[in-house]
C-alpha cells in the first residue's frame, strides 16, 4: 500500500517513480564453470580478452555453483552475448588455458533493481548488487508543513472556482515555498480569454514568477493582480542574502507546485525546465506528463522531482 499523509482535508500520496514500476527485463551472458582458485585469473583474461560488461554493473560477477554434488565451484560471467556469438567467443578462448572449462549461456537481470521487492526478484534470477535510493525513504511532514500544504492546496482550488473549465490540464496553480510557508505566485489558465494556446496555468504561474525576478533585479514595481499575498520572490540559490550573487540559476528552483488538475506534458517539461523540488495535483489525467509518461522521475531528463496525487479527505 502507498504511503499516505494526512495534510488536513487532504491525503497526500506520492506518485511511484517509473524505476519503482519497472518489470524484470533480462539478457544472456557467457558464464564458465571454475575452481576458486582460477578466479582472479580467468577475471584477468575476461578484462583484457572480452568486451567490458556494459550497462549490468550491477550484476555480480562471480556465484557459487549449485549443482548438486558441487560445492566448491564457481560461476563467472565473462561477457555479454549480444557483442560475441558463440562461434566468435570460442575464437578467442581457443588455444588458451581456458579452451576446454564448460561455457553457458544464462540469464541476468539487465537493469539494476530499485526496490527491495525488484531486488529479491532479480536476486532469482542472478545475483545483483542493490543500494537504497535516498529518494524512496517514506516522506515524513511536521505539523507545520502538513498545514503549509493544506493552504497552498486550498488556495488553488479555490482560484480553481473562478477560471474556466479546461479538459485535461491544470486550470489552476499555485507556487509555494516551503522555508517560508508563503505562496510566491499563482495563476489561471487564460487561453481562451487571450486567445493564446500556450497560456496554460504552469505557464502563467512561471510567468509571474520570471516577471517578479527581473522586477527586483530592475528595482521596478510589481504588478500584484491575481498572483498571491507574498511580494516574496522565490530564492533557494541564496538571492534574498547575497545582492552580488551569481544570476544565472534555475527560475523556480526548489518550489512546490500546486495544481488542481495534472499538468499537461508541455508544462510538465517547464516544470522540470525550472527545476521545481515537488507538484501536489489533485485531479490526475490520463494525458499528463505524470501519468503517463512519469516525467517526473524519467531518466532521459537531466532533472527528477517528486509527485504527489492528492485526495480529500
Amino acid at each position: 500500500m502507498a504511503h499516505q499523509i494526512e495534510c488536513g482535508k487532504y491525503t497526500v500520496e506520492r506518485i511511484p517513480y517509473a524505476e519503482e514500476q519497472q518489470k524484470l527485463v533480462t539478457e544472456d551472458v557467457f558464464i564458465a564453470r571454475i575452481a576458486p582458485l582460477q578466479t582472479s585469473r580467468i577475471l584477468q583474461f575476461a578484462g583484457k580478452s572480452l568486451p567490458k560488461l556494459d550497462g549490468i554493473e550491477h550484476v555480480k560477477r562471480v556465484k557459487r555453483d549449485t549443482r548438486a554434488g558441487n560445492t566448491n565451484g564457481l560461476l563467472v560471467v565473462l561477457c555479454q552475448c549480444k557483442y560475441l556469438d558463440r562461434s566468435q567467443f570460442d575464437a578467442v578462448v581457443q588455444d588458451t588455458e581456458w579452451a576446454d572449462l564448460e561455457i553457458l549461456v544464462v540469464k541476468v537481470p539487465s537493469n539494476p533493481p530499485y526496490t527491495s521487492a525488484q531486488f529479491e526478484q532479480w536476486s532469482q534470477v542472478w545475483p545483483v548488487t542493490y543500494r537504497p535510493p535516498l529518494k524512496l525513504k517514506k516522506p515524513e511532514f511536521s505539523s507545520d508543513e502538513k498545514e503549509y500544504v493544506e493552504m497552498c492546496l486550498q488556495a488553488a482550488m479555490q482560484l480553481k472556482s473562478n477560471a474556466a473549465d479546461t479538459e485535461n490540464r491544470a486550470r489552476a496553480v499555485v507556487m509555494g515555498k516551503l522555508q517560508t510557508r508563503k505562496i510566491v505566485a499563482q495563476a489561471a489558465d487564460t487561453t481562451s480569454e487571450s486567445g493564446h494556446p500556450l497560456r496554460h496555468a504552469v505557464m502563467n504561474c512561471i510567468a509571474l514568477v520570471a516577471d517578479r525576478e527581473v522586477a527586483r533585479l530592475t528595482a521596478e514595481p510589481i504588478d500584484d493582480n491575481n498572483t498571491g499575498e507574498s511580494n516574496s520572490v522565490p530564492v533557494k540559490r541564496s538571492h534574498e542574502l547575497c545582492e552580488d550573487r551569481d544570476v544565472g540559476g534555475y527560475l523556480c528552483e526548489g518550489l512546490d507546485v500546486f495544481a488542481v488538475r495534472e499538468p499537461c506534458v508541455m508544462c510538465t517539461m517547464a516544470l522540470v525546465h525550472s527545476r521545481i523540488g515537488r507538484l501536489f495535483f489533485v485531479e490526475q489525467s490520463p494525458s499528463g506528463g505524470i501519468s503517463r509518461y512519469a516525467m517526473h522521475s524519467h531518466k532521459a531528463l537531466n532533472h527528477n522531482f517528486t509527485a504527489f496525487v492528492c485526495h480529500l479527505s
